[in-house]
């Protein structure tokens, strides 16, 4: 069975990472079983044997792979049924939507979430968490954490994904894939941790209901922030 190794809060259910997300949701579009190994931001012994200090990592048999589009690639390599990635013209569609997650999407979530992943953390991650967002940001969590300037940031990216979502029910088409999953994922950073930061009459609402309804159909309630 594989192991996917991904970050979690004091609560081991509580999953919360963008990146985890989506390898936990290609394992599902795979129909493979694999075992959840929680894991949080100080558990760095825990992925040692992966010779980095990221999660996500999964461990199938003797082989062992980081990152999620890495993975993505592994899981089609080893697994062709239902691919994620496909041919040239998916993969090309997918380093896109994966352009327009970094450039867009993770700055404008991650100044509305910033706070809440430190309230949702184990209290032993707290000064590990702090210290390396301080460093990176050279300020303090509480000044980069501004919801309305993320909600402001986000305003760029919906009339890019309701163009697509208004022509076909996914990123990928007919079926959701990589490209969603990509997307998804961070979502699903803003959705455990409680706030959904899309309009409820917006397409991309529709797709990402239809999704989690495919998820938790097959794996259960996500848990979220009360």
């Amino acid at each position: 069975m594989i192991e996917l190794y991904e970050l979690c809060g004091a609560n081991p259910a509580h999953l919360f990472s963008p990146f985890c997300w989506r390898v936990r949701m290609a394992l599902v579009h795979k129909g493979l079983s694999f075992r959840s190994n929680p894991t949080c931001f100080t558990d760095k012994e825990l992925i040692a044997f992966s010779g980095q200090s990221k999660v996500p990592v999964i461990r199938d048999g003797d082989t062992v792979v980081y990152d999620s589009l890495a993975i993505f690639a592994y899981l089609d390599s080893q697994y062709p049924e239902k691919p994620l990635l496909g041919d040239a013209v998916a993969s090309a569609r997918a380093k896109a939507i994966d352009a327009l997650c970094t450039s867009v999407l993770r700055g404008g979530l991650l100044k509305m979430v910033l706070l809440r992943v430190l309230q949702a953390c184990d209290p032993k991650d707290h000064a590990y968490f702090r210290s390396t967002r301080e460093a990176f940001f050279s300020d303090t969590l509480e000044n980069v954490d501004n919801p309305e300037q993320g909600q402001a940031l986000l305003e760029a990216a919906w009339p890019v994904l309701a163009a697509v979502l208004k022509t076909q029910p996914y990123f990928d088409g007919d079926e959701p894939a990589g490209a969603d999953y990509l997307v998804f994922g961070h979502f699903m950073w803003a959705y455990t941790l409680g706030i959904a930061p899309w309009q409820d009459n917006a397409p991309v609402n529709d797709w990402f209901n239809r999704l989690l309804n495919i998820y938790e159909a097959q794996q259960g309630t996500v848990v979220r922030t009360a």
